[in-house]
C-alpha cells in the first residue's frame, strides 16, 4: 500500500511539473505587444535561438499590394521609409522578384554605423496576398571600414488586401552584430520598427 501510495504521488508530482513547465515554456513564447499607435501593433519575443528579441509589426494602410511592392522594390527609396537607413544600392537584379542589394545603416550615438547585404524575394502572384523574404548575406561582399556588418537578419512580410485597404505583417529577427549590449538593444527593439511603418503607411497613401 506504501508502495502504491509514493508511486502516485511520484506520478502526481511529475504530471504537476510537466504542467508547470509547459506552461511556462508557452508563456515564454507568446508575443508581447510592445508599443500601439496609430494603428501600428509592435510585438517583441524571446526566444532560445537568440539573446535579440524577434518582432513582429501588424498595420492596415490604404494602399494597394501593388504600390506596396513598388516601394520595397525601390531600393534606392529606402531611405525615405526604413528606419536608420542612410543609403541603398542594388547590387544585383537576378529577376524581376529577387534583388540583392546593400544598405548603409545609422546608428545613433556613439554605436558604430552598420552596413548589410540583404537577399530579397518576391513571393507569389496573386493579386491579393504576397510575400517578401529578405535574408542577410555578410560575406557577399568585402566589409568596409567604419562599418559593422550585420551577421544574421531574417524578414517576412505578409500582406493581403482588405477591401481598400491592405493588411500588413511583418516579422524580424536580427543580430546587430559588434558588441552591443541585448539588453539594451531589445529595450529600444521597437523604436525603428514603428518609425519604418509610420512613413511607409505615408508613401502608400499619398
Amino acid at each position: 500500500m506504501c508502495f502504491a501510495f509514493e508511486e502516485g504521488m511520484t506520478r502526481f508530482v511529475l504530471f504537476f511539473i510537466l504542467i508547470f513547465v509547459s506552461t511556462f515554456v508557452h508563456a515564454q513564447q507568446e508575443w508581447v505587444l510592445k508599443k500601439e499607435k496609430n494603428g501600428i501593433f509592435v510585438y517583441s519575443l524571446k526566444t532560445d535561438s537568440s539573446a535579440f528579441n524577434s518582432i513582429k509589426v501588424e498595420t492596415e494602410a490604404k494602399g494597394t499590394i501593388a504600390k506596396f511592392i513598388s516601394i520595397i522594390k525601390d531600393v534606392e527609396g529606402h531611405n525615405q521609409w526604413a528606419y536608420g537607413t542612410r543609403t541603398a544600392t542594388v547590387l544585383k537584379r537576378v529577376s524581376q522578384n529577387e534583388i540583392i542589394f546593400y544598405k548603409e545603416i545609422e546608428s545613433p550615438g556613439p554605436v558604430s554605423d552598420r552596413d548589410m547585404i540583404i537577399n530579397l524575394k518576391v513571393i507569389g502572384n496573386d493579386p491579393n496576398s504576397v510575400k517578401i523574404e529578405s535574408v542577410a548575406l555578410p560575406d557577399y561582399i568585402p566589409r568596409k571600414d567604419n562599418f559593422v556588418r550585420v551577421p544574421m537578419s531574417s524578414e517576412t512580410w505578409v500582406v493581403t488586401r482588405s477591401g481598400q485597404k491592405i493588411k500588413i505583417k511583418y516579422f524580424l529577427k536580427v543580430d546587430p552584430g559588434g558588441t552591443l549590449s541585448p539588453f539594451l538593444v531589445n529595450l529600444f527593439s521597437t523604436k525603428g520598427p514603428y518609425e519604418s511603418f509610420e512613413n511607409l503607411k505615408s508613401l502608400l497613401e499619398k
